[in-house]
């Protein structure tokens, strides 16, 4: 197996001028390279079938075929091929990679306001750099699976089988008793290690919740968020006790289509977060795209602000800034969920707050798109249960109720 795997791009989108900017992004990731360029989604298809990428740079909007039906054909034909969106900043955009995200996109980004700027330049190249990496795993994580496939069905020369097209070969003639050569088994490689750092916090809970009162549940959420919470959100049972507070890092526009998508589909409200908002049970407010979400007392009746500040973490909203905002107001009495995402954000203030007392749970490696933000709480010893996504709404529900 080599050490460096190279990731074999194709992009696909109607504009020449976007092409080619893709193209050079690509072409600025190590690792990375564009193997072909294709006009919409028809030709996008034809390409694949031809080149055989490992990951699609996926317009959004094309004429004929759009970017979400050309995702359901790549999806359905080639499912081990990653897929990242690359959406216009609109209402119906927004909507559209809502839905690519749920079919099984591995992320999106925005395209560039200007295509000429190079900070815009430089903020795509910020942004699909994590995602290639992603990406590159995946591609080792299939070729090892392919290599330990292929050893496991390799067949064995033995005594009993003569081989093809002949009588069985035996040992030279030395005086000693003959003996059927055979070739040695060549054992099946083992399964990899996983690819990021392993959990140092058992699936068991670290100490008992038994006694804990909690005021409010505190969530943070990156990469392959909006999948986790479309599979999270929907399970959390009706009259849900307390208030959920929630970022999710995503660009304006794209929480709010988040929302709307969660409260059609969950059976708790789901909103947007916006300034003053009071901070009721029953209700998850997602931070806004863009801005930093904070809440204020009192705590009997505590309102939400919305901060235009610089961001924390190069996140922008952060979870820093919302878990020490929920530190002030509520103390200990805190249930902290960290889901699938890059990078470590809340990390530190999920230790503060885990040290006053407030329980924390945290998505397992095997069910994370990327286990940066779960795996850096973890490391911190701020996680009491390990949980798959599966697990969480209903340990979530027992909780605080």
């Amino acid at each position: 197996m080599p050490q460096t795997v190279e990731l074999n791009v194709l992009v696909v989108d109607d504009s020449f001028t976007y092409r080619q900017i893709l193209s050079r992004v690509v072409g600025d990731i190590p690792g990375a390279k564009v193997i072909g360029q294709a006009t919409d989604g028809h030709d996008a298809l034809k390409k694949i079938d031809e080149l055989s990428p490992d990951l699609v740079l996926l317009d959004v909007t094309m004429p004929g075929m759009d970017g979400l039906e050309t995702l359901r054909k790549i999806k359905r034909k080639h499912p081990k091929i990653d897929a990242v969106m690359v959406s216009g900043i609109s209402s119906d955009q927004a909507r559209t990679t809502m839905e690519a995200l749920s079919l099984g996109a591995l992320d999106f980004v925005t395209k560039p306001d200007s295509t000429s700027s190079k900070d815009s330049l430089t903020t795509l190249t910020r942004e699909l750099t994590p995602l290639f990496i992603i990406a590159r795993k995946n591609k080792r994580l299939r070729m090892v699976r392919e290599e330990d496939a292929a050893s496991r069905a390799k067949p064995t020369l033995s005594a009993s089988a003569p081989p093809a097209g002949g009588a069985r070969q035996t040992a030279p003639r030395t005086g000693l008793s003959p003996r059927t050569v055979e070739r040695p088994v060549i054992p099946s490689r083992q399964p990899i290690a996983p690819i990021t750092k392993p959990s140092v916090v058992p699936t068991t809970p670290r100490r008992s919740s038994v006694g804990l009162k909690f005021d409010v549940v505190a969530l943070g959420v990156s990469t392959g968020g909006p999948q986790a919470l479309q599979n999270l959100v929907p399970l959390l049972q009706p009259n849900f006790p307390l208030p959920i507070l929630a970022v999710q890092h995503m660009p304006p526009l794209f929480t709010a289509t988040l929302a709307e998508k969660l409260n059609r589909d969950s059976k708790i409200a789901v909103v947007e977060g916006e300034a003053g908002m009071h901070v009721k049970p029953g209700t998850m407010y997602i931070a806004p795209g863009g801005k930093h979400m904070v809440v204020r007392g009192p705590k009997g009746l505590p309102r939400l602000e919305i901060l235009d500040t610089a961001p924390v973490k190069s996140c922008k909203p952060s979870v820093e800034v919302l878990y020490e905002s929920i530190h002030k107001l509520y103390g200990s009495n805190v249930l902290m969920v960290m889901l699938t995402g890059m990078g470590n954000d809340g990390a530190d203030w999920s230790e503060t707050l885990h040290d006053a007392g407030a329980y924390s749970l945290v998505q397992d490696e095997a069910t994370c798109v990327v286990w940066g933000m779960p795996g850096a709480v973890a490391l911190k010893g701020a996680a009491d249960e390990i949980l798959p996504l599966n697990k969480i709404a209903e340990r979530i529900d027992k909780l605080v109720r």
